[in-house]
């Protein structure tokens, strides 16, 4: 396992929402070296809002009242409590599907995750949304700066 990967994911200041190959086990190794929490979300089927939020909001275990719309996806991101950590990184495996099938929904996802990233940031934490997919596919998205 990248040393430089677990620290790269321990800075708050690079942390956002990033594109990375197919192949996340190294992400995933280096986020619970670091001592991150860490969530796998396939949404490799996901269709819409509605999907994605879902499965999010499932492997998250987010409150009883999140009502499945973009504002309290955000609240809830930006909430966490319920997952005390020193920061966080949410693997969106297989995104493909979503964010070339589905691109309106996607880009959206993108933006409040985005949101979120600097939110945490400011309160000191990194939060990293990363998203799979196949290599050579162009999301619109940076790539992970790993070195």
């Amino acid at each position: 396992m990248s040393k430089s990967l677990e620290q790269l994911l321990k800075d708050k200041a690079k942390a956002g929402v990033y594109l990375t190959g197919p192949d996340t086990r190294l992400i995933a190794e280096a986020a619970q070296s670091a001592g991150l929490a860490l969530w796998r979300v396939d949404i490799g089927r996901v269709h819409d809002k509605q999907g994605f939020t879902a499965l999010v909001a499932k492997a998250l275990a987010f409150p009883e009242w999140f009502g499945g719309n973009w504002d309290a996806f955000e609240d809830c991101l930006g909430d966490l409590s319920w997952h005390p950590a020193p920061g966080y990184v949410l693997l969106l495996e297989h995104g493909k599907h979503f964010g070339a099938g589905h691109k309106q929904e996607f880009v959206t996802a993108v933006e409040v995750l985005d949101g979120v990233a600097e939110y945490w940031q400011g309160q000191g934490k990194p939060f990293w949304a990363i998203v799979s997919g196949p290599e050579g596919w162009d999301a619109g998205l940076p790539a992970l700066p790993v070195a």
